[in-house]
């Protein structure tokens, strides 16, 4: 009887000494993997054999297992005799180098550590410097989209106060919305119909073409080929010169800002190929240098482009989806959605100055019909905004502020003016914050317009 209850009863020591050798066992692989050696690192961009690469460029490799650092090597010799750069503990798979020259060939290669162990170095990659700062790609015709601050599929939506200076439209197609004042524009508001906000004018012939032109342009941009610059991640805190760049997968600009850098070339062209979406974080901006120009830089996004808290944009976007700026954020160029939204939140949008080859629209300008008074821009201001107005024959004009209690606190014109288009700016900065009445008296008419000063 008592053989029998031995063997129904369960050998703790044996149970027992199953778990230790189990939590040992795990240990140990914990402990190997911790202080495995890393990985070698493949190498990811630019290209191996990759010529006309700039100056200043990144190198990207992939992660590798087991890794917590880099180590990256650049030599202008395939032995590594000597190096021109020889750098390690870079904890990002990711390094900007503005130390090389125009004209060469370098090499370069990466080793992966962690806190006991080191790779062997990866194979070696090379690549050839451009002998000088290039013009960059031809510029993209934009066709009748040219004229477009905002171009968007499917709605324009807004929360207000923002300042466009540029033509805003959509396609003509059912449904679609443009929720901006006449006032908030400088320029027209083109609809499908007299739907349309107030001042807005129905033109759907011309924006079917617009949309072409832009499907056109999108499809241009995307297919540009000749001697691509390839960029991945994070493109803040470094400068790029004129050139395509090309992207195949999501790109932003989130730590630091970028620099665009013409060389002194007014006519230099910057394409960017992102094949996915394109996102800059709060108050990143980009910057112009050396003769860069807002009409020359495009950006060619697969879906969607979205621009932070007072984010500073430059160029052309061309979106595959849409385009989201948030609140405060600045746009010197334009924003095109190809088949969805365009989203303001009291943003600011400035179409450029045309680019170098760009198509132009032939439009007359005949003399006016009658006096107007356009809305300030921008407006709101600080501290100074543009007042243009028409006057349709030679006439005594006179332009005035006043104050909400009437007072009148500046006369900006006070002459005989023949007849035409003419803009006069205002500065504020003496004044405070609050609402301002400007008036034009000319030709027996008077146009009163109110005016927002924020400081």
């Amino acid at each position: 009887m008592n053989f029998f209850k031995k063997l129904k009863q369960p050998n703790t020591n044996i149970l027992g000494s199953r778990f230790f050798s189990l939590t040992i066992a795990l240990v140990l692989l914990l402990t190997m993997s911790a202080f495995a050696q890393p990985v070698v690192p493949t190498l990811f961009l630019p290209d191996s054999g990759a010529t006309n690469q700039p100056h200043k460029l990144m190198l990207i490799w992939n992660a590798s297992a087991s890794a917590d650092s880099y180590q990256l090597q650049i030599s202008d010799t395939v032995s590594f005799t000597t190096t021109v750069y020889d750098q390690s503990q870079i904890t990002d798979t990711t390094q900007f180098i503005d130390v090389l020259s125009f004209s060469n060939t370098y090499y370069w290669r990466v080793a992966a550590s962690n806190s006991t162990e080191t790779s062997a170095f990866s194979t070696v990659n090379s690549f050839a410097t451009w002998d000088s700062v290039p013009q960059g790609p031809d510029p993209v015709d934009l066709g009748l989209a040219n004229r477009f601050a905002i171009l968007a599929y499917t709605a324009v939506t807004n929360v207000p106060s923002s300042a466009i200076k540029g033509d805003v439209g959509l396609t003509p197609t059912s449904g679609s919305f443009i929720d901006l004042t006449e006032g908030e524009v400088t320029g027209t508001i083109f609809t499908v119909d007299a739907s349309g906000p107030a001042g807005s004018v129905a033109s759907p012939t011309m924006l079917t073409q617009a949309k072409s032109d832009l499907t056109t342009a999108y499809n241009d941009a995307a297919g540009r080929t000749v001697a691509p610059v390839g960029i991945a991640g994070n493109i803040g805190g470094q400068t790029l010169y004129p050139s395509l760049y090309k992207s195949t997968g999501t790109l932003e600009i989130s730590a630091g800002d970028l620099t665009l850098d013409a060389d002194g070339n007014a006519d230099a062209v910057w394409i960017f190929q992102i094949a996915s979406s394109f996102n800059m974080t709060s108050d990143r901006k980009v910057f112009l240098t050396n003769g860069a120009k807002a009409g020359n830089v495009y950006w060619q996004v697969g879906s969607a482009a979205t621009f932070g808290t007072t984010t500073v944009m430059k160029g052309t976007i061309m979106a595959g989806t849409q385009v989201t700026l948030a609140t405060g954020a600045t746009l010197d160029g334009r924003a095109m959605a190809l088949n969805e939204n365009v989203t303001l939140q009291q943003n600011t949008v400035n179409k450029p100055d045309e680019a170098l080859g760009t198509a132009m629209e032939e439009i007359s300008n005949p003399l006016p019909s009658n006096v107007s008074l356009s809305q300030n821009y921008p407006n709101p201001f600080n501290p100074s905004t543009n007042i243009s107005y028409e006057i349709n024959q030679a006439s005594d004009v006179r332009l005035e502020i006043f104050n909400m209690l009437g007072q009148n606190i500046a006369t900006l014109v006070n002459e005989s003016k023949s007849a035409g288009q003419y803009t006069v700016a205002f500065d504020a900065s003496q004044f405070s914050s609050g609402f301002y009445i400007y008036r034009i008296i000319a030709s027996g008419s008077h146009h009163i317009r109110k005016m927002t000063l924020i400081k």
